[in-house]
């Protein structure tokens, strides 16, 4: 019977998927705390207030409990289910909660960005826009995860449940590339001509947009891997690495912030202002090739000072690139 049960089910497409989910997504929550530990020793966090401290450590202790929820649904096919077949195909409990672990570390990842849309868009209908989605994604995640406690045959339930699935799957790729893009976007109309300006906005850019769109890249794997593997649990694979994906970008974004604002300074002591010296002759910082009191065609070597602001950022004002376009001429 029980061969007759299993004889369609593929051992590497099942049982072996789950395992090489499980080994990634250990690796990876080791990135989570290596950068949860960086986070915590950094200038920047210092600066933080408490409500982002717990928000990193919330990240930390979700993470933690989605890495010994999948770590105990591998046990269970892989040890405890061993020469036993027949149990292979039951759906335990800790595959749907760690649906629900998933859809709690989105949320906390796209609430916190699009608080940051809202900082360099102010644009209330972008802001809702992308508050809905998030919202969305969480509940339809969290609703499949619900659903999943009422099946006890797991192949059952991804069959009955995809359309649902699908759904979720689309929403979060929409959610993804749709904060992503938008993050970029307005952070590009924001440059000006000062080069220091340009650079942080590039670093920021590609800071979005990567993190964005390799989740956004995963969502689709796991997408295309739910419609085309339908006897197969290669979408347990891509699952299990969903959360670590997660945490590991919102505390990239945070600890790249030190990496942005590292190029204000270029290892010069910070000043809060920069002055700039122009003769008639075109020499720069003193180095006028007219004496003092003469000048070409007898007009006076009057120097122009021209001060930029330097660039001093607090929290996540880093994204927030209208802070660094300030550049006055104070005197001839």
């Amino acid at each position: 019977m029980a061969t007759s049960m299993l004889q369609n089910i593929s051992l590497g497409g099942t049982l072996g998927v789950t395992f090489l989910g499980v080994c990634v997504s250990s690796m990876l929550y080791g990135v989570t705390c290596l950068q949860t530990f960086n986070y915590y020793r950094s200038a920047k966090a210092k600066s933080d207030g408490h409500l982002m401290w717990l928000m990193v450590a919330a990240l930390l202790i979700f993470d933690s409990g989605h890495q010994a929820i999948v770590i105990h649904a591998v046990y269970n096919y892989l040890v405890l289910s061993f020469a036993n077949p027949i149990r292979v195909t039951q759906l335990v409990w800790s595959i749907p909660t760690e649906v629900v672990f998933n859809a709690i570390l989105a949320i906390i990842l796209n609430g916190f960005l699009t608080y940051r849309i809202w900082k360099v868009s102010r644009l209330y209908s972008l802001t809702v826009v992308a508050t809905v989605l998030s919202l969305a994604n969480f509940g339809t995640n969290l609703a499949y995860a619900i659903r999943g406690y009422f099946y006890t045959n797991i192949f059952a339930a991804e069959r009955e449940l995809r359309p649902h699935g699908i759904a979720g799957l689309s929403i979060s790729v929409a959610t993804e590339c749709m904060i992503s893009f938008s993050l970029a976007y307005y952070l590009h109309t924001r440059r000006t001509g000062l080069s220091k300006s340009n650079d942080i906005i590039t670093k920021l850019i590609l800071v979005s947009v990567t993190t964005g769109l390799l989740i956004a890249a995963f969502n689709i794997a796991d997408l295309i891997a739910y419609v085309t593997a339908k006897d197969d649990l290669y979408i347990l694979f891509f699952n299990f690495m969903l959360g670590k994906l997660y945490a590991n970008s919102l505390l990239t974004s945070l600890n790249s912030r030190e990496y942005v604002l590292g190029i204000l300074s270029d290892g010069q002591p910070a000043s809060n202002h920069e002055t700039i010296k122009l003769s008639p002759t075109g020499g720069r910082y003193g180095q006028s090739t007219s004496r003092s009191g003469a000048g070409v065609g007898g007009m006076s070597s009057h120097q122009v000072h021209i001060a930029m602001d330097r660039f001093v950022v607090s929290d996540l004002d880093v994204d927030d690139p209208r802070k660094y376009q300030r550049c006055a001429v104070v005197g001839f």
